[in-house]
């Protein structure tokens, strides 16, 4: 999906932290150093499963 409202005019405009961060993420592509969406998801489910029950005063703290 491609936004219309969004202009950049020149290489200024662009933040590089941003692009060094794409850059290696399309560098994890290429070498296969990714996780499928599914795999990805459930990583996500985990990790919030975790830091709702360390809020709750349940399990272990990680990422809090």
């Amino acid at each position: 999906m491609l936004d219309e409202s969004i202009v950049i005019r020149d290489a200024s405009e662009v933040d590089q932290n941003l692009l060094r961060l794409l850059d290696r993420g399309l560098e994890d592509i290429d070498s296969g150093r990714t996780l499928s969406h599914e795999d990805a998801m459930e990583e996500v489910r985990r990790i919030r499963e975790i830091r709702r029950n360390a809020r709750s005063g349940k399990g272990e703290v990680v990422n809090a």
